[in-house]
């Protein structure tokens, strides 16, 4: 028997002089179910040189998945 899922996928990227300093992904169940969400350094010079903005939009981006999930259990547990 198939059973299928449908899924909400977001991507991010930190970017330092248009340069991908920090990839970032997450992939977010539409009917309440888990979220996996990953974060990679791409480029660790300028990662370590600009740390504190690379985890400003690490961040950033982790909030944007909490509002997606968020009105998503909204949606499934119809509130």
């Amino acid at each position: 028997m198939l059973k299928t899922n449908k899924s909400i996928s977001l991507t991010g990227n930190s970017m330092i002089n248009d340069k991908p300093v920090v990839y970032m992904s997450a992939n977010v169940s539409t009917n309440g179910g888990t979220t996996s969400h990953s974060s990679s350094i791409q480029d660790k010079a300028l990662y370590e040189e600009n740390k504190a903005e690379c985890r400003d939009d690490i961040t950033a981006f982790s909030q944007k998945v909490y509002e997606i999930e968020d009105s998503i259990n909204a949606e499934v547990s119809g509130s």
